[in-house]
């Protein structure tokens, strides 16, 4: 088994305190005992217990991206098989991340608080990335549209998709409903995905359309 760096030991010990008994009442002491290390030896890794928060944070969503990205990397697949995917995998990776739980339950995403300004960032960086995610969903219709009417499509799409998502993350995570609607999740995913399945049907059945009409002989 290989063995941790001091840093490692520190976030995970941290970690854990933070999961059990929240960000507020973690103190560098209670994290210094529990590492059994010397509170200077965790100053020379860590400024304060906002940094070793953040950095579990950005641990957490650096591992669901890593994960998400695995989950819908086989381009030889069709589009909407794989965002079924991404869309229950990605409930599954943010039940299992319980400092990003920790965070989301106390908004510590929120500018307000400047103690957490990475965080925001960490928050920001992964909408930004999923934001575009989901609009190569939305590319990947064949269409005879402009660029411009494509791309309003794509973002109206990925905005549709980010609000009903963040909405659900918030009911799951924060209101602690996971469980109790974990099943009725995987319906909705599935509502979404014939959703657009029949979007793109219609998209391309008028794109059709339009070329017949131009094209009489075909």
């Amino acid at each position: 088994m290989k063995k941790l760096k001091t840093d490692e030991v520190i976030q995970k010990v941290a970690g854990d305190l933070f999961r059990k008994f929240g960000f507020e009442k973690t103190s560098m002491d209670d994290i210094a005992r529990k590492a059994h290390k010397a509170k200077r030896s965790i100053y020379n890794h860590f400024n304060n217990k906002e940094d070793i928060f953040c950095a579990g944070v950005r641990q957490e969503v650096e591992n669901i991206r890593a994960r998400l990205l695995e989950a819908v990397a086989n381009g030889q697949e069709l589009v909407l098989p794989r965002l079924r995917r991404y869309l229950l995998l990605r409930m599954e990776l943010f039940a299992d991340a319980g400092m990003l739980q920790v965070a989301m339950k106390n908004n510590m995403f929120s500018a307000d608080d400047h103690r957490f300004e990475d965080l925001k960032s960490i928050h920001d960086g992964f909408a930004a990335w999923e934001h575009g995610l989901f609009k190569k969903v939305w590319y990947a219709k064949p269409t005879t549209d402009t660029a411009e009417v494509v791309e309003q499509q794509a973002v109206a799409f990925a905005d549709m998709l980010h609000v009903t998502l963040n909405g659900l993350t918030h009911s799951f995570f924060v209101e602690g409903k996971y469980e109790e609607y974990k099943s009725s999740y995987e319906m909705l995913i599935d509502l979404i995905v014939n959703s657009v399945f029949q979007t793109f049907t219609s998209q391309f059945a008028q794109t059709q359309s339009v070329v017949n009409e131009n094209n009489p002989r075909l």
